[in-house]
């Protein structure tokens, strides 16, 4: 029989190092070394002290003194953790380490040379010689070592890597990758753009080029990774250091978007694959992180829809600010447990409380509020799908409208201080009911502003892998070979990462006294085919060649172009350059509750023909799609012909 024997895993690990039998002793080789190097030290110093008159006498007084001298070192290296460790790690620590036991060794061997044995004719000054030559061989020794290893010698596993930018991000990787030989990345050079760092060694790493050059140090140097280091840059240049690394066939990663790091350095955990949001143009967030604090901490805030993409975003970045407590509030369980999981294990000390529940239910919201009086409520419970919205009209009526207007009257009630509502830009001039119930929810919002709870509503576009976004969707369809499937070749829609949107949410939260609806500037519009070719280019693809493009139409309710305001909207600025303000007419709340009124007398009848023209009368700008138009012809035909037969019934019985 043959036996299978277990290979040895640790040996095929990427960076795995050989060491030699012989370094197990490294204990016994440091301490022959720093004996060495302390005889060298205490030799030249009779040297250079006594030059030509360093005769047998001195050679007699240098033979008798350096038992002393050698035991008083090793015994005080020893104290000092000097006869231990890799030489290759050293640091700033070890040599203040080397500083100190040199210093007191010297003092000590002064004391007891010339206070306890006192040979005759001893030069005093072979101690101030002998303390600066032990400092500069021992830590010499030490820094020889860790350059020959960062500079020469390169471990099994290790790729030979390019670094695109000399910064300070760039700067902290190389450091990272040359103090750590078990890495998989061994760096090779720089490149960067500035004509004044070419040829400049950083971090004992040599800037090679620009990125112009890119392609031919790939080659030259037989680069087998890019680690793009940059995280100030912009989608399109991204897009070209990518275009050339995919050209010569090289792997790369990226350090993240500057809006990511800024709460923590560069570190080489951070590098990860390339992602499409990476590609697109967008300006670091600035955030007034006190004031946003100021009205978090130490207080009780709720999120409703805290399972879903942006709840739970928010959940994430509120708990980093310190609330004493943070309330989620959702009807699905299973997405609510899996956020209160992952903060529990984030935020230990986080008095963290979840309630399955719905926003229909009037009684479970009244308990909630009374047993936690929450300060601020984030109000991100909506259905948001658009073609499945025209399909379940009522639905969304039910829980877009009449879910706010339940949360905001129970907020309005228990004087909560501040209440936001998570909005659309699909609000905006709405071809759909998804969007005309978010635009009627941000009216009965504004319409609850005249009391003590400051109501405020905050609109923007489509968030970067959030449920139901086209990202997972042409994720799934590049997995599955294809075709990726787009509505339009002229579709457009303003983009946002789930980070971005959420940290511009915090801050709008903290602006205007009530009433105001804010718009996060989304920057420019991006084209979904350009977004559906960057990511089949990400998957190692080629567009039209290797993964099919097919244009299917605009779905039930989708326009080509999505807006940010409505006409008659006043724009004003805010003091955040990123957050906009808009100012339009307000409804009073008596007018609002009539509108609910008739809207629940038309959903309780399943009436579709009189929701959409009772939504046509609220939101006058509302052009109802094509789809949603013929259910509510076909329902009004069939309820004049009810009518006409309960009437012909009712003669009948006469």
């Amino acid at each position: 029989m043959t036996l299978i024997t277990q290979p040895n895993t640790e040996r095929e690990k990427p960076g795995w190092q050989y060491t030699p039998s012989f370094l197990r002793y490294r204990t016994l080789l440091i301490t022959v070394s720093q004996t060495v190097l302390i005889f060298a030290s205490y030799y030249f110093s009779f040297v250079l002290r006594l030059d030509t008159d360093f005769n047998r006498a001195a050679r007699a007084l240098f033979w008798e003194t350096l038992p002393i001298i050698i035991l008083v070192k090793l015994l005080t290296f020893y104290r000092f953790g000097l006869l231990r460790g890799w030489w290759r790690y050293v640091g700033t620590s070890d040599l203040l380490n080397i500083t100190g036991a040199t210093l007191l060794s010297s003092i000590v061997d002064l004391l007891l040379i010339k206070l306890v044995f006192d040979p005759a004719g001893y030069p005093r000054s072979v101690f101030l010689i002998d303390m600066v030559l032990t400092f500069v061989f021992v830590s010499g020794a030490r820094v020889a070592v860790r350059a020959y290893t960062e500079r020469v010698q390169k471990f099994d596993g290790q790729k030979n890597t390019l670094i695109v930018g000399a910064g300070r991000a760039g700067s902290a990787i190389a450091k990272e990758l040359k103090g750590s030989p078990t890495l998989e990345y061994f760096p090779i050079g720089f490149i960067d753009d500035d004509p004044s760092k070419l040829g400049v060694q950083i971090e004992g790493v040599k800037v090679l080029g620009g990125t112009d050059q890119l392609s031919r140090l790939i080659l030259e140097r037989h680069v087998e990774c890019v680690l793009i280091a940059i995280p100030s840059a912009g989608g399109l240049e991204i897009e070209q250091i990518v275009d050339k690394c995919r050209e010569c066939k090289v792997s790369f990663k990226i350090l993240p978007h500057i809006s990511e790091i800024l709460r923590s350095p560069a570190s080489l955990t951070q590098v990860r694959k390339l992602q499409v949001e990476d590609l697109l143009s967008r300006s670091p967030v600035r955030l007034d992180l006190d004031t946003i604090r100021g009205c978090v901490a130490d207080k009780v805030l709720l999120i409703t829809g805290a399972g879903g993409s942006i709840g739970s975003e928010l959940a994430r970045q509120i708990a980093g600010f310190g609330p004493s407590r943070l309330v989620l509030f959702d009807r699905s369980e299973n997405d609510l447990f899996r956020v209160e999981m992952e903060l529990s294990a984030s935020y230990p000390r986080l008095d963290l409380v979840s309630v399955v529940g719905d926003i229909l239910d009037v009684n479970l919201l009244r308990e909630v509020f009374s047993m936690h009086r929450p300060t601020s409520i984030f109000h991100a419970a909506a259905y948001k799908h658009v073609p499945m919205m025209e399909k379940n009209c009522f639905q969304a009526v039910t829980n877009n409208i009449f879910g706010t207007y339940n949360v905001a009257l129970v907020a309005k009630q228990f004087h909560v201080e501040d209440f936001v509502l998570i909005s659309s830009d699909k609000a905006v001039n709405p071809t759909n009911i998804m969007g005309v119930t978010k635009r009627v929810a941000e009216l009965v919002v504004l319409a609850l502003q005249f009391n003590k709870t400051r109501f405020k509503a905050v609109r923007f576009g489509n968030v970067l892998g959030s449920n139901g976004s086209v990202l997972p969707i042409f994720e799934a369809q590049i997995a599955r070979g294809g075709p990726v499937t787009v509505t339009d070749a002229e579709a457009m829609r303003y983009f946002m990462t789930t980070r971005e949107a959420v940290e511009l949410v915090l801050q709008a939260s903290t602006m205007g006294k009530g009433g105001e609806t804010f718009v996060l500037n989304m920057g420019e519009p991006v084209k979904v085919i350009d977004l559906a070719r960057r990511m089949i280019r990400l998957s190692g693809k080629e567009p039209g060649k290797d993964i099919k493009i097919d244009f299917i139409g605009l779905r039930p309710g989708e326009k080509l172009f999505e807006e940010i305001r409505l006409e008659g909207e006043g724009l004003a600025p805010t003091p955040h350059d990123q957050i906009w303000v808009f100012k339009g007419d307000q409804p009073n709340f008596e007018q609002v509750r009539s509108w609910l009124e008739d809207l629940s007398s038309l959903v309780e009848s399943r009436n579709v023909h009189g929701v959409v023209s009772k939504l046509m009368a609220i939101v006058p700008e509302y052009w109802p799609s094509q789809e949603i138009l013929a259910m509510s012809e076909v329902d009004r035909h069939d309820r004049v012909l009810s009518y006409k037969r309960a009437s012909l019934a009712m003669k009948d019985i006469a």
